[in-house]
């Protein structure tokens, strides 16, 4: 068979190959926001992102555009530094790090993060879940996986977070050490089409919220595209070849069996 013929047999039974690709998001926002929207509460002040203000009743997001357009993240790396207060006593509601889908239009994240996908909580509030606040959660898909307790408020203080994710699962640390979350599974992982994004929310109680130096890098596998479907030339092409190559065959195995140089009786 010719080498085309070969190479249109092997573009109908195989797709295209998922090259790995990297994506990355790196803001201390000292001159906008970049790549990413604010939205509803959060703005920027002061060098940072402020989610929300030490109001009642405020949510506020940033929502960073896809890193991987059509692709399956395998693996990141994130880290930021989250200040929380000053507040009220006691302080409210808290803020979510998410890695899912994104709220829909210019809807903003509150401290429970996206409703698919995995969410880091840093939870301050009692609203009766266990364990109870201060407590940092991750969710995977809206239902908690792990928890751990500590310190959350640091009356405007920037503590710093790093977040890593890979296929043994989804580490946290917190103010170097402060709380502690290691390999947390998450069946399945991430889907394509998932953004990073920060909330945070205030109710009958509040506080100030804010992130800064936020730096994301990702891991991603393109999906497999579908085999290309050949056109009728192409397949008249392809059928061609394989007859005359049956042909040849046919006429290769005629010659064995005669032989070069025999004869018949008349």
């Amino acid at each position: 068979m010719k080498p085309s013929t070969l190479a249109l047999a092997a573009a109908l039974t195989f797709g295209a190959s998922a090259p790995a690709l990297a994506g990355s998001y790196n803001n201390d926002f000292s001159s906008g926001v970049g790549a990413a929207s604010l939205r509803e509460s959060a703005v920027l002040d002061s060098g940072s992102v402020r989610l929300t203000p030490n109001v009642i009743d405020n949510l506020g997001s940033l929502v960073i555009n896809d890193l991987d357009p059509g692709s399956v993240v395998t693996s990141f790396d994130a880290s930021f530094t989250l200040a929380i207060g000053p507040g009220s006593t006691p302080p409210a509601d808290g803020v979510s790090f998410s890695f899912g889908a994104p709220p829909p239009g210019t809807d903003a994240f509150g401290e429970s993060g996206t409703w698919s996908g995995v969410a880091v909580v840093f939870d301050i509030f009692n609203n009766g879940e266990t364990p109870t606040p201060p407590v940092i959660r991750v969710l995977w898909n809206g239902v908690q996986v792990a928890a751990a307790q500590g310190t959350l408020f640091s009356s405007g203080a920037f503590q710093p977070v790093t977040i890593h994710y890979d296929s043994n699962g989804l580490d946290v640390d917190f103010n170097s050490g402060g709380i502690v979350l290691t390999n947390v599974a998450l069946s399945g992982g991430p889907q394509s089409g998932s953004r990073f994004t920060f909330g945070a929310r205030t109710g009958s109680l509040s506080a100030e919220q804010r992130i800064d130096d936020v730096a994301i890098s990702t891991t991603a596998v393109a999906r497999a595209r579908p085999a290309p479907v050949p056109t009728l030339a192409e397949w008249a092409t392809a059928a061609l070849a394989m007859l005359l190559a049956a042909l040849a065959a046919m006429a290769l195995r005629r010659r064995a069996v005669t032989g070069p140089g025999s004869s018949r009786r008349r």
